[in-house]
């Protein structure tokens, strides 16, 4: 098939393609990072505790994560996207129905396992993975615009969907919600898979640098290491990813944090918004970075960001400014789990075991995200204040930091980098 861009030039379609990914990060992301204004009507419908009622969540997390890894390997056997990620959208729009009219707690977790597995075939992996085949050439940067409109997406639908349950009431808006999710998938699929199934090269494949004159190279090209497990790399890529998600189990803490500082609860709603501000100006920006500086370069850049956020956070004693900077310093920590991670398999690994690594990646940020959410609500009934739960953070900040500088020196004395 002859190409219609023989030199790798920004075409109409790959425009198109990263508009479809900007719609779906909205979906796929910022609706589900807005799932939380559920919690209490849902436990009024089921009549059950928060606890009762946030479990089905951690369940639908820890399904996605396992569904990750087979939704890869059908990809990998060249299995069409196309009948995939429709089958995953029926399966996880059926589950969200009858959840929405069960009033069956273990029903409720039941159906929330099969709808996790199901999302699984469209999830933010998905996003990854498609934006690497069409993007060869500042995929960091066009990869943070399409995942900024998760951050979009979440701040416009936590009030949207607040409304509704105020006048439809929970059943109604509970299906509403997840027909919007699955519609807002939709756009994706009028793309191929790779830009060559429709004529076109990936946007910068062959593309000379005009500095050097030197073709760009693919991100497939970028290192290529071998992937083994057990082995050193392999182990520090993931220990990596678990910490970095165990950054960001603070954040639905920080409002309680603000109240048992001494602040009011107007402060809590503010340092959550700060923290929010953090989080969606960081994923361009690091996108930047990654294009400009190199990936790793870019988490070190994060890791310290973030690590000064948590110090200001704990050492706000009182004061509301080192507070709210603290929490826009912490948010930037958020590109690095929904951003970051993406590229750094992608650069280490490259496009041919992209998928097989991140999914696995993916895994463990699911395994993760639901023990250390767990971990900081410990630490706090324990301990009586969310001084452990920021130690921790710091901690994990420290160790994630030294982890990064080891990949970078590791890659550096070896001559790749």
């Amino acid at each position: 098939m002859v190409k219609t861009n023989p030199n790798g030039e920004l075409t109409g379609k790959h425009i198109g393609l990263l508009i479809a990914c900007c719609i779906m990060a909205w979906g796929v992301m910022g609706m589900m990072n807005a799932y939380g204004v559920f919690f209490s009507p849902m436990g009024e419908v089921l009549n059950t505790g928060r606890a009762a009622v946030t479990l089905h969540l951690s369940l639908r997390t820890l399904a996605i994560g396992f569904g990750s890894i087979p939704a890869a390997r059908m990809l990998q056997k060249k299995v069409s996207i196309k009948k995939t990620m429709p089958a995953g959208m029926a399966v996880f729009l059926v589950c969200s129905i009858l959840m929405a009219m069960t009033r069956s707690v273990i029903l409720l977790d039941v159906l929330a396992v099969i709808s996790g597995f199901g999302f699984s075939f469209f999830s933010y992996m998905m996003i990854t993975i498609l934006m690497g085949n069409w993007f060869h050439k500042n995929l960091g940067t066009f990869s943070g615009i399409a995942i900024s409109f998760s951050g979009i997406g979440s701040a416009i639908m936590s009030p949207v969907i607040t409304k509704m349950l105020a006048s439809l009431g929970f059943q109604t808006t509970y299906i509403l919600y997840s027909a919007i999710t699955v519609l807002m998938v939709v756009p994706i699929l009028f793309f191929t898979f790779t830009p060559e199934e429709s004529g076109l090269k990936p946007y910068g494949e062959g593309q000379a640098n005009s500095a050097s004159g030197k073709s760009v190279k693919p991100a497939d090209e970028n290192l290529n290491l071998p992937f083994r497990l057990p082995s050193v790399l392999a182990f520090t890529v993931f220990a990596l990813t678990l910490f970095v998600i165990g950054l960001t189990s603070l954040n639905s803490h920080l409002p309680s944090l603000a109240i048992s500082s001494g602040f009011t609860a107007d402060v809590g709603a503010l340092l959550l918004s700060t923290s929010m501000i953090g989080n969606l100006s960081s994923k361009f920006l690091l996108g930047v970075i990654i294009d400009r500086l190199g990936v790793l370069k870019g988490f070190i850049i994060i890791l310290v960001l973030s690590l000064v956020g948590f110090v200001l956070i704990l050492a706000a004693k009182g004061s509301t400014i080192p507070l709210l900077a603290g929490g826009f310093f912490y948010g930037t920590v958020f590109s690095l789990g929904s951003l970051g991670l993406s590229i750094l398999a992608r650069y280490l690994y490259g496009n041919g075991q992209y998928n097989n690594v991140y999914s696995k990646m993916t895994f463990i940020t699911s395994l993760g995200s639901a023990a250390f959410v767990t971990l900081v609500g410990v630490l706090y009934d324990v301990t009586g204040s969310y001084s452990a739960p920021v130690m921790l953070e710091i901690g994990l900040a420290g160790i994630g930091l030294g982890l990064t500088i080891w990949l970078y020196g590791r890659i550096k004395k070896e001559g790749k980098r």
